[in-house]
């Protein structure tokens, strides 16, 4: 829009350097060695920054009367109508001094960094695979990454002392803003380390397995991918495990035909091995430990505005595996609300929610008709074995917030995770 550079004044950066490096050597006849290291980057996380003043402007026409009848133009009569067809833009008004004014100084701004750098995840890993006898494989290897300038959303007007309230705020002094100013983005880091098992079974007389298992820890300062600190008073805090850590994963499938019908060892003509040949069965198991568990409190007493309260814990907490109102999930008497103008002492996703359990299985007929010709029939069972999946927050696979004193503290009241059945064909030719 008018005179705004193609680059919307980003800096562009000409020293990126992403380079991949990769080892295989062969111990013995059985037995391989592999390790490597690569260097990723990742662009500006979303269209921020080309969507903010005066690139945006929002035009918005609502009817006359809140409640219902036509949209009307700016001038709060005129209708406007697919016929006269859109309206057209109203162009945002840029003051001849250049500088926004803000009359209600409660707006929330963002800032877009200029120059900006993209973040970066160094990767590295190593690993040991042995053939074993009876076509397995056993696959042993530690995997790490760094990540450098992991964006966060980063208020730059939330308080960095307690106690005082606004005047802790550094732009109301100044401004008399309240409202958060967004910088997008800010550089934090972030680690992943974990040991990661996998044990195969090759493809052999109808029957593949895969059996895996990680041992991981993520850690970093954001909440979500990109989301903002909790706290900027004593920002060392936010280092914690990542909303999306589990500690255990494990992944068990398999893959079996059925040894009966044409060219098996069982019932292999007739009428039986047109019935019973061909069918496939296969599962996928899933069982990972839980997600972290955000507590949060009441930041009333804080008076730190932009930074999050946690309660105090008073007593080792104790799992109940509770489900539904009045039945908690851990033990609510471990934790008391801060008081006055101290941060609680637990930390930021330090306690983990309920496990996760899934099967998946499957049941599959293949049937030949010519050489050309041919139809599949399958019936696939998600969540097999109906197993709920029991979840804080308002959605599953998030991080959940705990917050001290709801009427629902400690409590589990929703869940996932219900049995669905599916049954399709498909006809190849």
């Amino acid at each position: 829009m008018g005179s705004n550079p193609d680059n919307l004044g980003i800096a562009t950066h000409y020293k990126y350097f992403a380079p991949r490096l990769g080892l295989a050597y062969r111990l013995k006849e059985s037995t391989v060695f592999r390790a490597g290291f690569g260097i990723s980057y990742t662009p500006f996380p979303d269209n921020s920054y080309a969507y903010n003043f005066p690139v945006r402007a929002n035009n918005q026409f609502d009817p006359a009367i809140t409640t219902y009848g036509p949209a009307v133009l700016a001038d709060g009569v005129t209708p406007a109508t697919f016929e006269n067809g859109f309206p057209g833009l109203i162009q945002p008004s840029i003051p001849a001094t250049g500088i926004i004014t803000n009359p209600t100084k409660a707006s929330t701004y963002f800032v877009v960094n200029q120059n900006f750098k993209n973040p970066y995840v160094e990767s590295w890993n190593a690993a040991i695979q042995q053939s074993l006898p009876w076509h397995f494989v056993l696959d042993l290897a530690y995997v790490g990454n760094h990540g450098v300038d992991s964006v966060i959303n980063y208020n730059l007007n939330a308080a960095t002392v307690v106690g005082l309230g606004k005047l802790g705020q550094p732009e109301f002094n100044s401004f008399g803003r309240t409202a958060n100013t967004n910088l997008l983005f800010a550089g934090y880091s972030s680690s992943y380390h974990a040991l990661q098992a996998k044990f195969d079974r090759r493809f052999s007389n109808g029957l593949a397995t895969t059996t895996a298992y990680t041992f991981g820890k993520g850690m970093g300062f954001q909440t979500g991918d990109d989301g903002g600190l909790a706290f900027y008073i004593n920002q060392r805090r936010n280092y914690a495990r990542n909303d999306f850590d589990r500690t255990h994963t494990f992944v068990q499938s398999v893959v079996y035909d059925l040894p009966f019908g044409k060219g098996k060892s069982l019932l292999s003509s007739g009428v039986a091995a047109a019935v019973l040949g061909n069918w496939r069965v296969s599962s996928f198991l899933t069982i990972m430990s839980g997600l972290p568990l955000y507590f949060t409190a009441s930041a009333s007493s804080l008076q730190a505005p932009g930074n999050t309260q946690t309660p105090n814990l008073v007593a080792p907490v104790q799992i109940l595996h509770g489900v539904g109102l009045g039945n908690p999930w851990f033990s609510t008497s471990s934790f008391a609300p801060a008081t006055g103008t101290a941060f609680g002492n637990v930390g930021r996703n330090f306690l983990s929610g309920p496990n996760f359990f899934n099967l998946d299985a499957s049941l599959a007929k293949s049937i030949r008709f010519t050489e050309r010709l041919g139809l599949e029939l399958r019936l696939e069972a998600f969540g097999a074995t109906n197993t709920p999946q029991f979840f804080f927050g308002s959605g599953n696979g998030t991080v959940a917030g705990v917050t001290l004193n709801s009427s629902s503290f400690g409590q589990i009241t929703q869940a996932t995770g219900g049995r669905q059945l599916e049954l399709g064909a498909k006809l190849t030719f």
